[in-house]
């Protein structure tokens, strides 16, 4: 041990104080001061080398954990990691013991794959991961791990009930189990969120397990720490008990923090006094000194710390747990770094061995020690017969007339599945399904899956593979290199009964809903970082809400200046400045777990034996650590989805079955020439799956005209800007542009599509007929090309792909051309029965629409949101197809939207049946589930007073009811009710004392003060909106129209209906922006402009958006000037000049209220 003491102390960096370090040495009570670069100049100058000791780091070659890696990917924000270089010569072995990655939440400013990166780069043979309660980096640390020649090693720190962490390692496959089960018991023992380690729970699960003390934060350092030698010495001998002399490990951290050197002595002196071999470590909590601004912002924000202060406001320990000894949440300085040998070497000068002996953990530990596949639980005794069985009894029931290629095709299917061994999985999918029929829940397939003729026959998917001619390998290849990927779409409002009901038949120890971590992102890092530093809150919801989700940390700084909202909102950037340094690093950086919203893991052993599961913020529902890429390691997973338009298909047929019992959905005569008329017409506001402006616009100029066009579509505009298919070219060659085959077998692969490439398949069967690839080759090729194409990936293999294709005796020229075809699919795309499956939903709900308009626009509200578009769009384009949009009205109003008849405006004594929409209770802003289901069971009332006697809700629910008129059909005087509102309570409060505990009395409401008068129209209105979200009698915008016909302005229906070149002016509320990367860099903005007479779609070009970009994003009404434009039939409109609209509302507005619109409505983000 150095004779001098050193402390390193960070200082208050987001102020520029430098790192000091003091140095004591014995005998001299002064202690010299050494200053270093402060950290805030690290970060903010982008400096990585401060320090000697800090190894360069490369920022370009930082390794991505994304939440959604397809769109990240498609939107050009991810770049693919690039390993090489960061493995160091080794000069000695060594272990990195023990990192915490962003697992730790609040703890670890590095992804886990980073983690392992940054191990390498340090020159650790061996390094250990050890998230505290947490397996959930354990898979990712240990494939990147392996890819740089590190040795992982799997553990988790563990918090005891007394207070102090220890670290258990796993040494084999047994000891991962144990490490899995104890966390389990941990969490699912404890309240969510705050898992703790008692020493019985430790004594339950030892098997194969390594312990090592901790480092600073162990309980022994704890009790060292307080001279508390023979409390330190117990708690050694317990863990020696437990896991065994040879596998207990006393870590030395010299991290440079006060009062080191008596814990030091004792560590020394226990180890003597037991045997217990001495090591060198502690927590890695970030990869180099200049992260640590990083680091000590996320413990801010995950324990409730502002910048200048030390203790929390979020407790350690939940309410009724023991308290326990606490640890310092902030760190003193930024020394828990990574350290390469020679810093090591420097750092244990004097104990060398402490260093060596790491590798003796590592030694310990086997090669792998990650759990092996699961098996799904058996299902019956014969699985092949049982499917078998079932497939032949739904081509009786489906296809009772099926030829000789119908039944070769089944055959062949069957054959694949059950020689791959694959039967149990379709068979969990069909009884799973089966039972989903039986509860009268809608479903249908997606993806994959519905490539399979089995599928379709035994229920899962409503699409014929075998009559569209859908390719099986794509969905399970004969080499047996893909598992069955079986997605299906569930109604959203039932699903979890589909998850219940596989939780009762296999266990709840069996199945598992897959984890899913939510990261940061560029709006909660302002929003959070925001709140640390002390930012006010106004201006960070100001500045929050106008970044747009595509928008990357790297750029917050320079979006102030590129984007014209933030650059005319007077924001100060200095106020923002750490907020913007800071972001890049903690873009991704874990903030949570929470369940994935369809995964879903069945298995045959329980699941915590594979991998730890925890409590869900959803009462009775499990989720495992390890989110859909880790989880693909073990388990077949299943995915339970929702889909929104099942749900609207299901609420239309429920709505219709009160007047036609045996009206079916599944049997509707959907597949006519009528439906195929409203789609190529562009009608599809509220069509899930087709209602974007981009998809309206694709099918007005393909004329769509059968399942298949409409396949096209779902193909080529859905998978979004980073799509593979070229949907104009593919429009044009529709519309007539001559093209050729350089070979018939193209014809045979690509004739249906114009010899454009539009489904995954289609690239395989390219590969497999010219190449000569298997399925699962092809397959391989395909995703590479899409995942790899910023490495260039297709023109890596160009010269192997056209050089098979040539030896397989084809011509140079159709080698190249199917190498470009190949090469050129290099977006996010779809398989054809995924696209068919998804357009076969909205030919569906076009024909509900049609022929059940108003069933069919509440079914659409209660299964919000449902789609593109939001509830007050959909109830202004239910008013525009001719159903009446009926408000609140708390004595007839179910909880959920529901279907009236109504009178007809022209005779009042016509009723219209089944002609009005009632707006439901749920509707209401603020008001809470039991307060609508006691209106609805009290229902009907007298009086307003009547009514708050009876249901008695809280103030703020009665007045939301008063404002959006619930009582307008018991008394009209809005503003009146709100003066009442006293005299009511006291009402209900001397009926209740009347009639406790006696038989009810009668007692005469009072007569209601009604001299006030009444809010306008306009004021009503405004309420309606802002309650509710919908416009009950007229869309907001109707109140302007007055003024703007008399300035020359037109509606936005009348606008599209203007010839092509015509301009115009027009005013309204802008909606859904997009902002999709182009080429050129140039901004192109893309909008719907709303008002009373439906949607027009705006487009702005960049120079345009640069001067009058604050008007779209920041204003909820703008004024619109440009030319009319037609895209093959599709009416458009070309921004030339646009201004915020000061709206004769605003007048009718209350001091500092809003206009109840959105602004800022992107569509990312």
């Amino acid at each position: 041990m150095d004779s001098e003491e050193r402390i390193r102390i960070a200082g208050k960096w987001w102020e520029f104080e430098p790192y000091r370090e003091l140095r004591r040495r014995p005998g001299i009570k002064k202690p010299a001061v050494h200053e270093m670069p402060s950290l805030g100049e690290a970060i903010a100058h982008g400096t990585s080398v401060l320090y000697p000791e800090d190894p360069k780091a490369e920022k370009t070659d930082r390794l991505t954990k994304l939440r959604d890696e397809k769109v990240a990917r498609a939107c050009g924000y991810v770049h693919e990691p690039r390993l090489a270089g960061y493995k160091t010569p080794q000069t000695r072995r060594f272990a990195a013991l023990h990192i915490l990655s962003g697992y730790a939440y609040g703890r670890g400013a590095m992804l886990a794959e980073e983690a392992a990166a940054y191990a390498a780069r340090s020159g650790a043979s061996a390094a250990l991961i050890a998230d505290p309660f947490s397996l959930s980096g354990a898979a990712e640390f240990d494939q990147i791990a392996r890819s740089l020649s590190v040795k992982p090693l799997l553990g988790a720190t563990f918090e005891l009930d007394e207070g102090g962490e220890i670290v258990l390692v796993a040494r084999t496959q047994k000891g991962w189990r144990s490490l899995s089960r104890l966390i389990t018991e941990c969490h699912l023992s404890e309240p969510r969120l705050f898992p703790l380690a008692t020493w019985e729970r430790l004594a339950h699960h030892t098997d194969d397990l390594i312990c090592l003390s901790g480092g600073a934060g162990s309980p022994i350092d704890h009790a060292l720490a307080r001279r508390k030698h023979d409390h330190a010495k117990e708690t050694l001998d317990r863990l020696i008990h437990l896991y065994g002399r040879d596998h207990t490990f006393l870590q030395v951290e010299r991290t440079f923090l006060p009062g080191r050197r008596a814990v030091e002595a004792g560590l020394i002196e226990l180890a003597e006094r037991t045997g217990v071999q001495l090591i060198a470590g502690g927590p890695i909590t970030h990869a180099e000194h200049a992260h640590f601004p990083v680091q000590d912002v996320l413990t801010c924000i995950h324990h409730l710390i502002e910048i200048d202060d030390f203790e929390p406001r979020k407790p350690s320990r939940a309410e009724g747990q023991p308290e326990g000894f606490a640890l310092p949440r902030r760190a003193l300085n930024a020394e828990r770094t990574f350290r390469t040998y020679p810093q090591l070497a420097e750092v244990y000068a004097d104990q060398p061995d402490w260093v060596a002996a790491t590798m003796r953990v590592a030694d310990l530990v086997d090669d792998s020690v990650l759990p092996p596949r699961s098996e799904l639980p058996p299902f019956a005794a014969d699985e092949d017969d049982l499917l078998r069985e079932q497939v032949y009894a739904g081509m009786r029931r489906l296809r009772p007339l099926a030829d000789a290629a119908f039944r070769r095709r089944m055959n062949h299917e069957l054959l694949r599945i059950q020689k791959l061994g694959f039967s149990r999985h379709f068979l969990v999918a069909w009884d799973m399904c089966r039972e989903a029929r039986e509860q009268g829940i809608h479903f249908s397939a997606r993806g994959s899956v519905v490539d399979s003729v089995v599928s379709f026959l035994l229920g899962f998917s409503r699409i014929d593979a075998h009559e569209h001619r859908l390719h099986f390998d794509r969905f399970l290849p004969a080499d047996g290199s893909k598992r069955p990927d079986i997605d299906i779409d569930f109604e959203a409002g039932r699903r979890e009964d589909v998850r219940q009901y596989l939780v009762t038949k296999y266990g709840n120890d069996h199945v598992a809903t897959v984890g899913a971590v939510g990261a940061y992102c560029s709006r909660g890092i302002i929003r959070e970082v925001g709140k640390v530093l002390g930012i006010p809150e106004e201006q960070i919801k100001f500045l929050a809400k106008r970044i747009h989700g595509g928008v990357s940390p790297d750029r917050l700084e320079r979006a102030l200046e590129s984007r014209p909202e933030l650059r005319q909102s007077n924001i100060d950037p200095e106020r923002y400045r750490w907020v913007f340094r800071l972001a890049e690093r903690m873009m991704d950086i874990p903030r949570n777990l929470r369940s994935h919203p369809s995964g879903v893991v069945v298995s045959r052993e329980p699941v915590c034996d594979f991998v730890p599961v925890t409590h869900s913020a959803i009462e009775a529902v499990k989720i495992m650590q390890w989110d859909k890429r880790s989880a693909k390691r073990c388990f077949d997973k299943f995915d339970i989805l929702c889909l929104r338009g099942q749900d609207v298909l299901s609420g239309t047929e429920e709505a219709i079955r009160r007047q036609e019992l045996d009206f079916c959905v599944e049997t509707a005569p959907w597949d006519v020439p009528e439906t195929y008329a409203a789609m190529r017409s562009g009608e599809l506001i509220g069509i899930p799956q087709s209602a974007s402006p981009a998809m309206r616009q694709a099918h007005i100029r393909i004329k769509t005209e059968n399942l298949r066009d409409a396949s096209l579509v779902q193909a080529g505009i859905r998978p979004g800007v980073g799509g593979a298919v070229k949907i104009n070219e593919l429009i044009a060659r529709r519309r007539g542009k001559p093209f050729t085959f350089d070979h018939p077998a193209l014809r045979d692969i690509l004739g249906e599509t114009y010899g454009i490439v539009v489904f995954q398949e289609q690239v395989d069967l390219l590969l497999q007929r010219f190449g000569g690839y298997t399925s699962g080759e092809s397959e391989d090729i395909r995703e590479s090309i899409y995942k790899k194409r910023r490495e260039d990936f297709a023109a890596q293999i160009k010269t192997q792909v056209v050089r098979k294709i040539v030896d397989n005796g084809f011509a140079q020229g159709v080698a190249e051309q199917v190498y470009d075809l190949v090469a050129g699919f290099n977006g996010y795309g779809f398989a054809q029965g995924h696209a068919l499956a998804f357009a076969e939903i909205s030919l569906r709900c076009i024909w509900l629409q049609q022929h059940f308009p108003a069933e069919y626009f509440a079914s659409l509200l209660n299964a919000q949101p449902a789609g593109y578009y939001g509830p007050a769009t959909i109830a202004n384009e239910a008013r525009l197809r001719g159903v009446k949009v009926l408000g609140v009205d708390v004595s007839r109003s179910e909880v959920k939207f529901s279907v009236e008849d109504v009178r007809a405006e022209s005779d009042p004594q016509v009723v219209l049946p089944n002609a009005g929409i009632r707006v439901g209770l749920a509707q209401v802003s603020g008001l809470s589930v039991a307060t609508q289901q006691r209106i609805v069971r009290e229902q009907p009332f007298t009086s307003f007073f009547d009514f708050v006697a009876r249901v008695r809700p809280a103030r703020d629910e009665l007045e939301a009811l008063i404002l959006c008129g619930g009582f307008d059909s018991l008394f009209p005087n809005r503003r009146a009710l709100l003066w009442n509102l006293n005299r009511a309570d006291d009402y209900a409060n001397t009926l209740a004392g009347l009639n406790e505990g006696t038989l009810p009395l009668e007692f005469p409401a009072p007569a209601l003060m009604d001299s006030v008068a009444d809010f306008t129209q306009k004021e009503r209105a405004i309420y309606d909106r802002k309650f509710l979200g919908l416009d009950i009698e007229h869309h907001l915008v109707a109140f302007e129209r007055a003024r703007v016909l008399s300035r020359g302005g037109l509606t936005a229906d009348q606008v599209k209906r203007l010839p092509p070149g015509q301009r115009a002016f027009v005013v309204g509320n802008p909606i859904r922006l997009r902002f999709p990367p182009t080429r050129t860099g140039k901004r192109v903005v893309f909008f719907d402009l709303e008002d009373e007479t439906g949607l027009l779609n705006v487009t702005c070009f960049d120079e345009t958006y640069q001067r009058y970009g604050a008007a779209i994003v920041c204003s909820p009404y703008s004024t619109v000037m440009g030319v009319v434009q037609d895209r093959d039939g599709h009416p458009a409109f070309l921004a030339e000049r646009v201004y915020p609209y000061r709206p004769v509302l605003r007048d009718s507005l209350q001091p500092g209220q809003e206009l109840p619109l959105k602004v800022a409505d992107f569509l990312v983000g």
